[in-house]
């Protein structure tokens, strides 16, 4: 593997579980210089896991001003995210950031003009639902004619949300932007929905809140229809009422039976084609033809490893990656379409990278 990358880490809260382990595991492909956090025991607590000199910082702009770094990693909230990627960008590094690409479209598109007079730096937007092997199986048994002509599409995402540790950040909890965990989680569904089935062309959409604690709404069912033809149902619900599951748990479900009802609790999806269907979960997928069912049992893989090799391919070697920008404004885009559709009562087209008004401001960017 090529040199490491000297990486500066911003943000000390949820990089330290998700980041951390899968940089440190690929410590010959990155090197962290130093870790950005506005709470200075935060970012000595990560510093202290890491291997060598590591600086500290509080302060956004001395710590984007540290010498050697070539590349940014910003696991921050998602308003402050914005901030430090334009700062970023603005400073011709490379950035690894989380998911949503920002808190709107129209942001999501200052942020690419930012990057567009730099076509050799890259914007990575982390998204591990395309690193979802289960989605890459359904995708390929579509390709492959399994099914026919796909017609129909499920897709329940039922999640306990008060039982996670995601409903314990206050940001979360308080969310300056549109949609709350409607879209900060919804866009993992609809990467993974564009994965399998391709472009959404439209969507009508209706949003309730039932939870006062998980505002402004927590709860979505909506139709989408594909540049295909296919028509999906994507149904989402944090309002679940919190569990306790642990993997014990589950398999003395499963096996005294209740294999069905704990599916069906959290989502089990579904694809139907003019020839057989496809039905999946978390690392199964079964197809059935006719009277026949195969199924397959699906390796998993650590997904925030896969996308650390996958943007330091991009940086070192300018090989094309999988969670570009491009990819992620068209997941908030969608997003954005359902609150849209909700809140105006009308059927709603996703905003697309190539509309007029994306392309006027990218090669303004560029002039």
């Amino acid at each position: 593997m090529s040199r490491p990358i000297p990486l500066l880490l911003l943000g000390a809260g949820f990089s330290r579980g998700a980041h951390v382990p899968a940089l440190r595991g690929l410590s010959g492909a990155f090197r962290i210089a130093g870790v950005f956090s506005r709470t200075r025991a935060k970012a000595e607590a990560v510093a202290g896991e890491l291997p060598g000199p590591v600086e500290v910082f509080t302060e956004l702009d001395r710590a984007l001003e540290m010498p050697g770094i070539e590349a940014v990693d910003v696991a921050l909230p998602i308003l402050p995210a914005s901030d430090a990627i334009a700062a970023a960008l603005g400073r011709g590094l490379h950035v690894f950031s989380e998911k949503p690409i920002a808190e709107s479209v129209e942001r999501a598109r200052a942020l690419l003009t930012l990057q567009a007079p730099r076509p050799d730096q890259v914007w990575y937007v982390a998204e591990n639902f395309r690193f979802w092997e289960t989605a890459w199986r359904v995708r390929e048994l579509i390709a492959s004619g399994e099914i026919g002509t796909p017609l129909l599409c499920h897709y329940p995402t039922l999640v306990p949300i008060k039982s996670t540790p995601w409903f314990q950040t206050q940001w979360r909890r308080e969310p300056g932007y549109a949609g709350g965990f409607l879209l900060d989680g919804g866009v993992h569904d609809i990467a993974a929905l564009r994965l399998m089935l391709g472009e959404v062309s439209h969507v009508s959409a209706f949003v309730r809140g039932v939870d006062p604690a998980l505002p402004p709404a927590d709860t979505l069912a909506a139709s989408l229809q594909f540049e295909s033809g296919l028509v999906a149902n994507y149904s989402v619900s944090y309002a679940l009422e919190p569990v306790r599951l642990t993997p014990w748990s589950v398999v003395k479900a499963l096996l005294s039976g209740a294999e069905r009802p704990v599916r069906d609790r959290f989502g089990r999806k579904h694809i139907v084609g003019t020839h057989g269907s496809i039905f999946f979960m978390h690392d199964r997928v079964e197809l059935v033809r006719g009277l026949k069912r195969t199924v397959f049992k699906v390796r998993s893989a650590d997904m925030m490893v896969r996308q650390f090799e996958d943007f330091h391919a991009g940086v070192r070697a300018g090989q094309p990656i999988r969670n570009s920008p491009r990819e992620a404004l068209h997941d908030l885009a969608v997003i954005e379409a359902l609150l849209t559709s909700a809140r105006e009562r009308t059927v709603t087209r996703p905003a697309r990278l190539e509309d007029a008004a994306s392309l006027s401001a990218l090669a303004g960017g560029q002039s």
